[in-house]
């Protein structure tokens, strides 16, 4: 929160002591040069003071890059779909299932997490099985990588699939039940 709040006072605090100097030069005596130059710098004290309201890319901006993910970096078209449904998918099952379990939700959701932190690592060897040249010998050596694949790929297709279940399902009872599926799976 820190962080996000420097970023955004950065910018101001360099306005701020533009329009100050402007407008202490221009002031006819030296208190209301004084006066006028402090009022730029206490409007950015009093933003600095209040309270942050954060929106979802002031936590990018503000987070690593390796801590967040986000639909720019999925290259390929069939792996930002893929990525776009699960996504779809948890939120549906954030705003349907309210009486749930929180603590089940941020479980899931530290789930999907890690489910498109490695499905966006997994694009680098997707790209290189794409461009690699089929010669002798290299058959072995894709073939390892493309099991891998297959197998990050069919996990993640059972999570999106009890995502999908958990939303679906009408029954209070079978939805905390199915929450509880999810939340038990492993999509790594």
């Amino acid at each position: 929160m820190r962080r996000v709040r420097r970023e955004r006072l950065r910018p101001l605090a360099a306005v701020a002591v533009v329009l100050g100097g402007a407008s202490g030069v221009l002031a006819p005596t030296l208190w209301w040069a004084v006066g006028l130059a402090c009022v730029p710098l206490l409007v950015v004290a009093l933003v600095a003071v209040l309270p942050v309201r954060l929106v979802e890319w002031d936590v990018v901006l503000a987070a690593g890059a390796r801590d967040v993910v986000h639909c720019e970096q999925f290259t390929d078209q069939v792996q930002r779909r893929r990525a776009g449904r699960l996504c779809v998918h948890f939120d549906a099952v954030r705003r349907a299932v309210r009486g749930l379990e929180a603590r089940r939700v941020a479980q899931v959701e530290r789930l999907l997490w890690r489910a498109l932190v490695a499905l966006r690592d997994s694009l680098a060897v997707r790209d290189a099985l794409r461009s690699a040249e089929n010669r002798p010998g290299l058959a072995a050596a894709i073939a390892e990588p493309t099991r891998e694949l297959a197998e990050l790929d069919r996990r993640l297709d059972q999570f999106e699939a009890a995502l999908r279940i958990v939303v679906e399902e009408l029954d209070p009872e079978l939805a905390a039940s199915a929450l509880r599926r999810v939340a038990a799976l492993d999509p790594l």
